[in-house]
């Protein structure tokens, strides 16, 4: 069922550095997301897979991972994801925002649906990267996505009191509070 699939499609920030992704995996994601609407049918997304070990920590070092972590730098070496998929678009023409999002969202279902658990990132070294990987006059980061085999739990909550902030508990538990559906879904006479 698609519901518990989207419940298990978490942002996961710590990795079993022991099982890796490979670039068939990648690839198998990426076809989800090419296949996804996307504004016009104009298909501008493009998708940079870093799987290189000495890449994918640096990389991990680089990003921001949790701004209401306060006290936690992102994950150590031996948390790390086994991959990365950087969203491009073309520097000439940009993309749909919402065509980033559906491709993004695709991308961690399909990774849900094998076991697999990432993260969206958009606090990254945008100009580094771009040096990096040689995209200036070519491609604009969109948005980074991290990805490997989940080595943390985390459980969805009903939100009290407005708070929106996940946090970890005692036991470590990532834990993400989520607005009740009678609060979210709305009809001509509730408004």
């Amino acid at each position: 069922m698609l519901l518990d699939l989207v419940k298990r499609a978490r942002s996961f920030r710590r990795y079993d550095p022991t099982k890796a992704v490979s670039t068939d995996d990648l690839k198998e994601f990426v076809e989800a997301a090419r296949l996804t609407p996307s504004a016009g049918n104009l298909q501008r997304l493009r998708y940079l897979a870093l799987t290189e070990k000495s890449e994918v920590l640096t990389l991990t070092k680089e990003v921001k991972w949790a701004g209401y972590l306060t006290d936690w730098d992102g994950p150590s070496d031996d948390e790390a994801p086994a991959a990365y998929l950087i969203l491009l678009s073309p520097e000439s023409t940009g993309v749909s925002q919402i065509d980033v999002g559906i491709a993004a969202e695709t991308i961690l279902l399909s990774a849900a649906e094998k076991g697999v658990g990432g993260c969206m990132i958009l606090n990254f070294p945008r100009e580094a990267l771009t040096e990096r990987y040689n995209l200036a006059g070519k491609y604009k980061i969109e948005l980074v996505i991290s990805l490997g085999v989940p080595a943390e739990k985390v459980e969805i909550e009903e939100m009290k009191e407005g708070n929106v902030r996940y946090y970890r508990d005692q036991n470590d538990v990532h834990r993400v509070p989520k607005r009740a559906l009678s609060e979210v879904f709305l009809t001509p006479d509730t408004i």
